[in-house]
């Protein structure tokens, strides 16, 4: 395996999680004997229906692997399954008089294969069909899976593959393609709250694959790139989202982690997932689900119409899907502030000044009366960090911000095929998405006046108060209510696609595909304008003191009262975002057998790519700095255009009879007035089967991504935060614990045209078994690099080479090696802004860049176990999956600052959220008389505490549901999630809303949906 980088930060787990592993080792001694004995007959009552459609069914029934292709089923009917059968002698009868056979591959999955000749009648034989193993029950209907362009018969691989299917999705009640994914014990958490409001996507529901952050993993739909998400990931990076997917027409999900740009190109450095829709099938369904949470709120509806039609050359079909889903707010869930470790809990700071020191100044009396009940007169006792005195106290107000979004949404997708002549077929697939959502923030805050260059000030030199830190929440009641709060978003997704495929020969397909992409999105708000706040709560302003601090009047007269609607409506104004995402894309694949060896059929595939992105993002007003117009609200802009071209090829080597060899090359071109390059990337791999259900696999690929779209070409985007001030604490003598000088300020970042493309290698080595007819298992090891990795260089790393620079002493006191006058320090000390008439007062703004500055590493396990058992009761299947990650480390550096080295960042600080466990296991009952029930338990592993001091605690969660066929058109079932209403674990140390990861838990709590399906055939 690949030697570890060196100087990276490290962090090993010993320590195995008892439970699961127990649990674990239970299912792989005592499955073994359950599974041995022979499978019994099953019942089946299957009606005359296209021969495609009655294999599907038979292999979600059986629990059977069975891999089709459409093209050789079409206009195939199979007859009528009624009786108790083998699922050989079941599988015989469905294909009786087809001039179809099946045969069993060395993985033990189930081929569908032209017969020799004519079928016999389903009439008994001598000869025993072969033996067909469990494995996960699915349709693979092209013979094609996620991690290689070959088709091929066999459906382990040498890269490890999961496969979710659309049974396995509903039958664990899942309304979306981010929650099928968060449970996957390879996608570590999400990158986008869903909580809070005041982001930068609504919908946006990322993948983050082995916790290597969101942008990492390739997303496909079908094979073809999705577009990315119009705004940036937390407004800096760019990304692919899941939420524009309904998973209505979704078939199934497949999941390769792992280097996988040597067949797919840019972006899959951690892994590619391809979603896979339905095929056209004749018939008309429709399912209605509807639900909502015991603890009230978060309702939710679920329509999905689908059908489809044939003639005698030409195929069908159609879902329409219409969801909603209720804006749940933090205060429906008592989740209102944070969680507090002192015995007396204090309400959120409502109205206060604050004078040097954190003291609070008395307020007249009678003040907080006036906002009441939403205000409450309170004495602030001494606490860390914050301010002590009498305020005005909030206890409800962080929590009016949402916990969940309130989405509508609609869906449309149509897709249509015709035969050719020459064997060749053409295709067409349109998809149309709209949504509107709505999220909710905490109400608006002021403190100090507006600067149209650098944004608001904390700190303000009143005549009579003296130097204070005036804070004002505005209420819900003064904005006009909570509706009045909400952001809003519009978004629309257009795709289109087209495709002509066929034969050279007898042995090679050959396919042509064209797409184009459109994403859109609208983002509305009413915010505060920065003008408007400082007529109206301050006075004229009178220049600065000597350290820097704005002199300016603050109108108490203002301050001290609440505000009307009609006075935030004078004050505010209507925000305006637009931001857009194309993808145009073109591919020739040619594929199939070029030789005979003796260790069987030679498989090549070759690839010509052509695409191009184009990413747009504006905004009215400006909240660009040096022009901004709103109150404490920056943000970016920028637009380009990126071309990309590539060409690879693949093979596929019988070394042997059961060993296999794959290769595969690619070089991929991208360019765009701000970056452009070359990115070669290659993958091997061995499969060796030296028993019939035994594969030993390995794999080894490099990959790339290329420089986000939006780190690329902002136009210079800037956000607030918060970083120590190193020049005032050093001047005041109190380096280097210099803690109580943290300022608030604008930082600024630039484009970089001379980033470099990220790197990644991956590596693979596993074991898969099928132990006996009713029992398969897997385990595999995993490493994952990634290098290069482009983010922000950290604004505090600035300041401290300013103060360098400016003092010539380092924090500890010691002498500076940096020359003061040489360019580098010059540098360092014109990227600081700070107040004052000579510059030289408080920080203001910062300006900063994007960098290739980190270097990531993760290894671990994975082990999948799958049984099923028939009884006289009905059929009992069991799936679980264990994900275990060994080792991570991280390390980061601040290119072109004073100290560009690398250091090493401890994995289990509260910057690196990764579980070092997931645990999921799920069983499943299907009755002979309509009934059936599954469970299904995920443990998610510890966390770091965002303060990195420790770690929070292990969660179990647990689903089930049931379900009843009344019918043999309709079915009914009522699903239960998260049975036992676990809350997420709270941290003490976590001060922003909701005070738990909102981007890996939820707070909604046990839900309970009903789901009738209806077939109309």
């Amino acid at each position: 395996m690949i030697a570890a980088a060196q100087g990276l930060g490290r962090s090993r787990y010993s320590r195995c999680d008892g439970l699961p592993l127990a649990l674990l080792c239970l299912l792989l001694f005592c499955v073994p004997a359950w599974a041995q004995t022979p499978a019994p007959l099953q019942a089946y009552r299957m009606p005359q229906q296209p021969l495609e459609q009655a294999l599907a069914e038979l292999a979600s029934l059986s629990g059977v692997q069975i891999l089709m292709a459409p093209q050789m089923l079409r206009d195939k009917t199979a007859p009528a399954l009624d009786g108790r059968y083998s699922t050989a002698q079941a599988l015989q009868r469905l294909l009786a008089g087809s001039g179809l056979s099946y045969r069993l591959t060395d993985s033990g999955v189930v081929t569908i294969v032209a017969a020799p000749r004519p079928a016999p009648a389903p009439a008994a034989t001598s000869q025993a069909p072969p033996p067909l193993l469990a494995q996960v029950a699915t349709s693979l209907t092209p013979l094609q899976v996620t991690g290689s362009r070959i088709r091929r018969s066999e459906f382990e691989g040498a890269a490890p593959l999961t496969v979710i299917t659309a049974e396995q999705m509903e039958r664990d009640g899942r309304f979306s393609l981010a929650e099928v994914l968060a449970v996957n014990g390879q996608s570590v958490y999400g990158a986008e709250s869903q909580s809070g409001g005041g982001r930068f996507s609504a919908n946006a529901q990322p993948v983050n694959l082995r916790g290597l952050g969101a942008g990492r993993a390739l997303i496909l739909v079908d094979g073809r790139r999705v577009p990315d998400y119009p705004f940036p990931s937390n407004g800096r990076s760019n990304f692919q989202s899941l939420g524009s997917i309904p998973l209505a027409g979704v078939d199934r999900v497949e999941i390769m982690t792992g280097g996988a740009s040597a067949v797919y190109g840019a972006d899959a450095i951690a892994g590619v997932i391809n979603i896979v829709l339905k095929q056209p099938a004749d018939g008309q369904q429709v399912k209605l689900r509807t639900g909502t949470s015991t603890e009230g709120g978060a309702d939710r509806f679920d329509l999905q119409w689908s059908g489809g039609f044939s003639g005698q050359d030409w195929r069908a079909d159609y879902v329409l899907q219409y969801a909603q889903s209720e804006l749940l707010r933090g205060y429906q869930r008592g989740i209102q502030l944070p969680a507090q470790p002192t015995a007396r809990a204090q309400p959120a700071l409502g109205l206060g000044m604050q004078a040097p020191g954190g003291a609070l100044l008395p307020l007249p009396a009678g003040v907080c009366e006036r906002w009441a009940p939403a205000f409450v007169d309170w004495n602030y006792a001494a606490a860390s960090g914050q301010p002590q005195g009498p305020g005005c106290g909030s206890w409800s107000t962080p929590g009016y911000a949402s916990l969940s979004d309130g989405v509508r949404e609609v869906s449309a997708r149509l897709r249509a095929e015709r035969d050719l002549p020459a064997g060749m077929q053409m295709w067409a697939a349109v998809q149309l998405w709209h949504a509107r959502s709505e999220t909710a923030a905490v109400p608006e805050t002021i403190t100090g006046p507006h600067n149209a260059r650098t944004g608001r000030v904390n700190e303000v030199q009143d005549p009579l108060l003296g130097r204070v830190s005036p804070l004002r929440l505005l209420t819900p009641q003064e904005m006009g209510g909570l509706a009045a709060m909400n952001d809003r978003y519009a978004e629309r997704m257009a795709d289109l696609a087209v495709g002509v495929r066929g034969n050279f020969g007898q042995a090679m397909e050959w396919s042509f595909i064209a797409g184009h992409s459109d994403y859109q999105v609208q983002r509305d708000l009413r915010r505060l304008l920065g003008a408007q706040v400082n007529a109206f709560f301050f006075g004229p302003a009178q220049g600065f003191t000597a350290d820097g601090v704005p002199i300016q009047p603050l109108n108490l007269d203002h301050w001290y009262r609440p505000i009307t609607p009609q006075e935030f409506r004078a004050l505010s104004t209507d925000v305006h975002y637009r931001a857009r995402s194309q993808v145009d894309t073109a591919s020739y694949v040619l594929t199939g057998d070029v030789a005979e060896l003796p260790g069987g059929k030679l498989g090549v595939a070759l690839v010509l790519e052509a695409g191009r992105q184009r990413y747009a993002l504006r905004n009215r007003p400006s909240v660009l700095p040096l022009q901004l117009e709103l109150y404490d609200l920056a943000g970016s802009v920028g637009a380009g255009v990126r071309n990309r071209y590539a060409f690879g090829g693949e093979a596929r080597i019988p070394l042997a009879a059961a060993l296999k060899a794959s290769v595969a090359a690619r070089l991929d071109h991208y360019d765009d007035r701000a970056s452009r390059g070359v990115a070669p990337t290659w993958s091997t791999g061995l499969e060796w089967r030296p028993t019939a259900g035994l594969l030993l696999r390995a794999s080894h690929a490099t990959s790339f991504k290329v420089p986000d779209m939006h780190w690329a070409h902002t136009d210079g985007g800037g956000s607030f935060g918060t970083a120590v001030d190193v020049l005032r604490c050093m001047q005041a003598g109190a380096n280097p614990e210099c803690g109580a000088y943290a300022s608030h300020f604008l930082t600024r970042t630039m484009r970089n045209p001379e980033l470099k493309a990220e790197s990644g290698v991956s590596s693979t080595l596993g074991v898969v078994w099928d132990a006996a007819e009713a029992l398969s298992m897997s385990l595999d090891y995993w490493d994952v690099r990634s290098n290069r990795g482009i983010g922000r260089i950290a604004p505090g790393l600035l300041l401290r080479d300013e103060a360098e620079c400016t003092t010539g002493l380092k924090l500890d006191g010691t002498p500076t090696a940096a020359d003061l006058r040489a360019w580098e320090c010059r540098k360092a000390r014109a990227r600081v802004v700070r107040s004052g008439e000579q510059r030289t007062g408080r920080v203001v703004m910062v300006e900063s860049m994007a960098a290739n500055q980190s270097d990531e590493r993760v290894r671990g396990i994975d082990a999948v176990l799958d049984a099923r058992m028939h009884t006289a009761i009905g059929q009992f299947a069991a799936h679980t999956a264990w994900s275990r990650l060994l080792h991570a480390s991280r390390r980061v550096r601040a290119p072109d600052t004073l100290y560009p080295q690398w250091r090493p960042v401890p994995w289990q600080s509260g910057e690196n959220r990764a579980f070092r466990s997931n645990f999921s296991s799920s069983l499943g009952w299907q009755g002979e008389s309509g009934w059936s029930a599954n469970l299904f338990g995920i443990r998610y592993g510890s966390l770091p505490r965002v303060d990195g001091k420790g770690r929070l605690p292990p969660l179990w969660l647990w689903n089930a549901n049931i379900g009843r066929r009344i019918s043999e058109q309709a079915a009914v079932t009522l699903f239960i999630t998260n049975m036992f209403n676990t809350p997420p674990p709270r941290d003490s140390s976590n001060t922003e809303f909701p005070y738990f990861h909102d981007d890996i838990y939820s707070a909604v709590g046990r839900q309970v949906a009903l789901q009738l399906d209806y077939n109309f055939d």
